[in-house]
């Protein structure tokens, strides 16, 4: 599988949890409901998530 091909799948994967994370949490903080710190949390949480995804299609297997 070519690189591209991994960083496609991987931001797709992340994509619509991110769009959705950031639209709900940042209305919950704007209202006090959430501490600003939630916001950069998810995005640290997706981020590691799409390299582990991008990390986890390169691998080969061996049978």
């Amino acid at each position: 599988m070519t690189r591209h091909i991994r960083i496609g799948i991987s931001v797709s994967a992340v994509l619509p949890t991110l769009v959705a994370a950031l639209v709900v949490f940042t209305a919950l903080t704007i209202g006090g409901v959430l501490p600003w710190t939630v916001l950069p949390s998810v995005l640290l949480a997706l981020t590691v998530q799409g390299f582990i995804t991008f990390y986890r299609l390169g691998r080969t297997t061996t049978v």
